[in-house]
């Protein structure tokens, strides 16, 4: 195979005849979220909007470019999912939209928009209704920037409805290849889809097929392409190391992945905001914790929501980095039919006791993921199938052999086993219980651990 026979654009017309049935209907969807958008800010919304996409590190980006952008006012960030409660898609200038301002966004404009579009036989979707309402809050709260990251791909994704001032891609890897493509190049062609013509394009893809497809769809589109390679990572690495020589407990920017990741968002700020005060930016960056990204929950208790092969490489790297010498028990889960050998396998090696649970959204069964698991370890697998039970099961190994508890993979796990709020927890895992359909599906925890520890 030639090098001149990749085509990006071409493969991209190529998979829209293919599959134009389905493609035809999500841009059509995209564009009446457009035009709810125009109808509801019909000068334009007054908040400039950075839309980011790629298999990890997106939803760190967009926070740390919410915690430049605070440099020169209001900024905000609009992520999912969320871990614990809905509240934490909203960021406005580091800190969660409330309960009442959310509710008032709903109650105000989005549910009866919802009932509108219901009586029209229109159906407004989870992620629309999650912009929708990010858009009121930001409004209401006078946001000048705001960082958008994309739910699944990128070329297809509902933020696609909105003018942004630049789209922003962290990497590309092996995530969602039903959805997205079996093959590096195909998921390229997605995620680098959120370009828009004439704005700036900017990158830590490097190299190779995806490279290639990034530039080829930028340059088809106008699109400024800023490269963020080895050598700029670098750079900024050091630049980090300088303004911040004492990296507080619990910082984003102790690991060198999320280093990388303030790099981009650092190159990000530095061109749409020239006059950026880039120590002051990297400074604010430090202070930054972020949940579920290697978060310290307790002490000797850590979560990480690392969900596929990508994530789970890094943060293997990571505790090798900062926990080279302590005995760590790994509480592990898994969703949406994932192999756990092929998503769990950098931790092997550095795990003392592995303790298996199941979430109960679309989660794999225990004894699924113990069997993939057990072949290539020495010491038996842990069965605990109640997540919390299992975070207790854990911590009580790792204080009789002095080491810590990790929580890592499915974030709906994360959530059943650690979320102190019984009532959302509720909320979270028995979502769908209203549709029929899905009944026969669902085991509804009403009476468990958290509402009993609740009472």
């Amino acid at each position: 195979m030639h090098s001149s026979d990749f085509d990006a654009v071409y493969l991209n017309m190529l998979d829209q005849i293919d599959h134009v049935s389905v493609l035809a209907a999500r841009q059509n969807g995209i564009n009446k979220l457009r035009s709810i958008i125009e109808k509801l800010w019909p000068n334009g919304h007054p908040t400039r909007f950075v839309h980011v996409a790629g298999t990890n590190g997106k939803g760190s980006v967009c926070k740390f470019l919410e915690a430049g952008f605070a440099l020169l006012g209001h900024a905000g960030s609009l992520t999912g999912p969320h871990l614990f409660d809905y509240r934490e898609r909203i960021s406005i200038n580091g800190k969660f939209v409330t309960r009442k301002e959310l509710v008032a966004a709903w109650e105000d404009i989005v549910w009866p928009l919802c009932v509108e579009k219901a009586g029209a036989g229109q159906v407004v979707s989870y992620s629309e209704i999650s912009i929708l309402l990010g858009l009121v809050v930001f409004d209401r709260r006078k946001v000048k920037w705001a960082a958008l990251e994309t739910g699944c791909g990128g070329r297809y994704d509902s933020r696609m409805a909105l003018d942004v001032e630049a789209a922003v891609l962290t990497n590309v890897g092996g995530d969602h290849p039903k959805t997205l493509g079996a093959t590096l190049w195909q998921r390229a062609i997605e995620k680098a889809g959120i370009a828009r013509k004439d704005k700036p394009f900017i990158t830590s893809v490097t190299d190779g097929i995806a490279l290639k497809a990034v530039e080829q769809i930028t340059e088809h589109c106008n699109a400024e392409l800023l490269v963020v390679g080895k050598g700029k990572i670098k750079a900024a690495i050091s630049e980090i190391k300088a303004a911040v020589p004492s990296m507080p407990e619990g910082s984003l920017l102790h690991s060198s992945h999320q280093q990388a990741n303030a790099a981009l968002a650092l190159a990000t700020v530095t061109r749409l905001t020239p006059s950026i005060d880039r120590a002051k930016m990297l400074r604010s960056l430090s202070k930054l914790s972020y949940g579920g990204r290697f978060h310290k929950v307790d002490d000797n208790l850590y979560v990480d929501v690392a969900h596929n092969p990508d994530k789970i490489l890094a943060l293997a790297k990571e505790m090798k980095e900062r926990f080279a010498k302590r005995k760590i028990v790994f509480v592990l889960g898994v969703s949406n039919a994932r192999d756990g050998f092929n998503t769990f396998s950098p931790l092997l090696d550095i795990a003392t006791e592995i303790v298996v649970t199941q979430p109960l959204y679309k989660g794999v069964s225990v004894e699924l993921l113990a069997a993939s698991l057990q072949p290539h370890l020495k010491k038996p697998v842990i069965v605990e199938g109640n997540p919390a039970h299992a975070v207790l099961r854990a911590r009580s190994i790792a204080e009789e052999i002095d080491g810590m508890v990790m929580v890592t993979g499915s974030m709906y796990m994360i959530d059943q086993a650690l979320n102190e709020n019984p009532y959302v927890r509720h909320i979270n895992g028995s979502y769908g219980w209203r549709f029929p359909e899905n009944k026969d599906d669902m085991t509804l925890p009403v009476d468990d651990f958290f509402f009993e520890k609740a009472k």
